[in-house]
């Protein structure tokens, strides 16, 4: 890989990593230790991982309304910043709970912006034969970011979740820093005018069967992302250190994601890759309801930590490759309504439990959902003129 290449793999890492990764999932890892140290409730909790939510979405829609320009840049390394500060402003206690909700929000618009704006400019700032190889490198921060949230667990008894906040602040002022350094490199690649091709690009079927799938897979993972903790420890029964060895194997499997989709895409082609990841998301959530062998909720964890980056990263890459310089919009699109899903699909399964609906009756319905997306995918793609455009080595 060229130097220019190199550069932009660490640049779109390192946002994942902090956008995804640390801004979003850190939060689920170090809820139950947040929430017990805080005194928060279980609905101000949930209500703080709503807000979060919102603000992805916000941060999504932002996003898409932006110019392709020098200015991604400059919104990037904002959002970087103020993602730094929301983990900074949650690390202390007793403050009101607005302020929690206003830092929370501000988090999910920085991690919708860098989701989208990131690989946006990756995809004005390299050849074509090299975008496969780059996102592949660079979607892998969304796993390496969880893995770091997840380091924390087995130390959370020895030191306290206000210092374990701060290290995820440092990572995350390293990180800014190396952001700032490396968006000056590219600024140079970057049009000074607005592309206009976004507009002209003639939808089909495929790509709105790619956002069903994808907004369905948003629904299906919310009971892990949510309520797999407490799942563990209340309705399994498990102790701190099984909870956090499937907590763990949960942000391995996330490392892991990208490159796994990255295989199957090289070998079977990026539609046929997607319809076994979908494939198989099913069966890693639908094994959570049986309690056969820990083994299962083992493997549940894992599939379902190493899975949602590989669908993130092969569906952004599918649509990159599909419609060009249409990207950014697309992915905009399907970013949005990856958001909307996942707000809903909070609410509604907080609901639900409300109701009295069982953790395994969420978890089955999450799997049905999903199935449902997955079946119209294979009816959509199982035409010739699908057939995706082999991969550049």
């Amino acid at each position: 890989m060229s130097s220019n290449n190199i550069r932009l793999s660490i640049f779109l890492c390192l946002s994942m990593c902090l956008g995804i990764g640390i801004l979003r999932f850190s939060y689920t890892a170090l809820l139950p230790s947040t929430r017990e140290a805080f005194d928060w409730s279980v609905g101000f909790a949930s209500l703080l991982g709503s807000a979060n939510l919102l603000g992805y979405l916000m941060g999504a829609f932002w996003a898409m309304k932006l110019p392709q320009t020098k200015i991604m840049t400059l919104y990037i390394q904002i959002a970087a910043i103020a993602g730094m500060f929301s983990l900074m402003c949650c690390a202390f206690a007793d403050f009101p709970q607005a302020w929690y909700i206003f830092w929370r929000v501000i988090s999910g618009i920085s991690g919708g912006l860098l989701m989208i704006l990131s690989p946006s400019v990756v995809a004005q700032c390299c050849d074509i034969q090299d975008r496969f190889k780059i996102n592949f490198i660079g979607f892998s921060g969304i796993g390496l970011g969880v893995l770091l949230a997840t380091l924390f667990l087995p130390y959370l008894d020895r030191i306290s979740i206000q210092t374990a906040w701060l290290i995820l602040c440092g990572f995350a002022l390293i990180i800014c820093i190396c952001l700032s350094i490396l968006l000056q490199q590219f600024k140079h690649h970057l049009s000074a005018q607005t592309i206009t091709t976004t507009s002209k690009v003639k939808l089909n079927r495929l790509f709105y069967s790619l956002l069903i799938v994808y907004a369905c897979s948003a629904f299906a993972y919310i009971p892990h992302s949510l309520f797999w903790i407490d799942y563990l420890g209340h309705e399994l029964g498990l102790n701190l250190f099984w909870i956090n060895l499937n907590w763990i194997l949960y942000g391995l499997g996330s490392a892991l994601g990208a490159f796994s989709a990255y295989l199957l895409a090289k070998k079977f082609g990026n539609l046929s890759a997607l319809r076994m990841l979908y494939s198989l998301y099913i069966l890693a959530i639908f094994i959570a309801v049986l309690k056969l062998s820990p083994f299962l909720t083992f493997t549940s964890s894992f599939l379902t930590g190493m899975l949602n980056p590989a669908v993130v990263f092969l569906t952004s890459y599918t649509i990159l490759q599909l419609y060009g310089l249409a990207y950014k919009k697309l992915w905009s699109i399907a970013t949005l309504c990856f958001a909307s899903v996942q707000l809903i699909g909070g609410l509604s399964f907080s609901t639900l439990q409300h109701f009295g609906v069982t953790y395994p009756q969420q978890f089955t319905l999450a799997a049905l959902v999903l199935l449902l997306g997955t079946l119209q995918l294979v009816w959509h793609t199982r035409s010739a003129k699908y057939k995706t455009i082999e991969q550049i080595n």
